[in-house]
């Protein structure tokens, strides 16, 4: 097993459960910011972190979907946060499992029509680094082939100073809202905009306020 799942604090007996997912490259620890927002606004939250480097993003969505379907099926309602890749693991998990449970997701970053940086960096890495390959702005690259259910609640947020993946590769034909913005790739994740804004979409389905 190449994942481990980490709780964060104690959870009080009203607080649904956020799953937190990290992007390429990085580990929980870049979420704490977020997560603790998050439980600051009611939510309990745990990580689910993989080893995302080397293996294809099916195995690494085999191994959440699995954990999805079985650790949590006790849960009364549950909500996914994912950072960039850690998105694409998440759609490709959502494909194999149905969750009864499942409540809202919020995708940050999502490079959902790949990245321009990810098909440069495929030419050279892609041998051995299957996610670069997989997460390519190519049209043919896996990430653009992958389809998403448009019964899920999906709400996404870009940063429109993103070197990574541009505003127009994180839209999703079966997306409930999209938000862009003032931050990068990575400063998203301590953006006290962007906590709140996932904070509301998770509890009333809508990222900002219309009043």
């Amino acid at each position: 097993m190449n994942h481990r799942v980490a709780e964060a604090g104690r959870r009080g007996e009203e607080q649904e459960l956020v799953v937190i997912v990290h992007g390429f490259g990085a580990t929980q620890y870049v979420m704490w910011p977020l997560a603790g927002r998050l439980k600051s606004s009611g939510f309990h939250v745990c990580f689910w972190n993989y080893l995302s480097l080397f293996a294809s993003i099916e195995t690494h969505a085999e191994r959440f979907s699995e954990y999805l379907s079985t650790k949590l099926e006790s849960e009364p309602r549950f909500h996914i946060v994912a950072h960039s890749m850690g998105a694409i693991v998440t759609r490709a998990a959502l494909n194999r499992s149905r969750l009864p449970n499942l409540g809202r997701i919020v995708l940050l970053a999502p490079p959902n029509g790949g990245s321009p940086v990810a098909r440069l960096a495929s030419s050279v890495l892609g041998g051995f680094v299957t996610p670069t390959r997989e997460l390519s702005s190519n049209p043919t690259s896996y990430v653009n082939q992958l389809k998403t259910d448009s019964n899920f609640e999906i709400g996404i947020i870009a940063a429109k100073f993103d070197l990574l993946v541009p505003e127009t590769n994180t839209h999703l034909p079966s997306q409930r809202q999209h938000e862009t913005i003032i931050a990068t790739h990575n400063s998203l994740l301590l953006s006290r905009r962007a906590s709140a804004m996932t904070a509301r979409f998770l509890r009333a389905g809508t990222l900002v306020s219309r009043l």
